[in-house]
């Protein structure tokens, strides 16, 4: 496959699934899930950026700090230091979809002051609305990187070819 071809093709998959997956998850009146498809999120974003294949297994931590810190940044890479960010987020909610102690959950912050990422009573908050802006902004700085060239397309299956 050629490498314009390869581009477009990720391209396509981080609008078509991800950025308009999570739009249409921020609509659906659920809470939980929404933290568990996030986290998962930002792990995806992350095998984008190295050479193994997507599958490639034990890489979920990699993926995830990698992605916190080339696309995502600021907060979030301070509060993946020691990976306790992929811990309480993508690891606990992944696999038993129940949030720690320390973390507060919340759709959106409308009729609240909750912001996302701060820290209240020694809880860590995450509003789902502002981490899907944060993923999409994730999105367009891979679609920047990969058609800059800077880093390397990979070859992946995306059904609606």
């Amino acid at each position: 496959m050629q490498k314009t071809e390869q581009i477009e093709k990720i391209n396509k998959f981080l609008d078509e699934v991800i950025c308009k997956e999570l739009i249409n998850l921020e609509k659906a009146d659920t809470s939980i899930v929404d933290f568990v498809i996030l986290g998962q999120t930002i792990e995806v974003l992350g095998a984008l950026l190295d050479k193994k294949p997507m599958k490639a297994k034990g890489q979920s931590m990699k993926r995830f700090d990698r992605s916190v810190r080339y696309l995502f940044g600021g907060r979030y890479r301070i509060l993946n230091v020691d990976n306790k960010l992929y811990d309480k987020l993508r690891n606990q909610m992944t696999h038993t979809f129940i949030p720690s102690g320390d973390l507060l959950l919340i759709k959106n912050n409308k009729d609240n002051d909750y912001r996302n990422l701060e820290f209240r009573n020694g809880t860590l908050v995450l509003v789902a609305s502002q981490f899907t802006v944060d993923i999409i902004n994730a999105c367009k700085r891979l679609k920047s990187l990969l058609n800059d060239g800077k880093i390397v397309p990979k070859n992946i299956s995306y059904y609606n070819d």
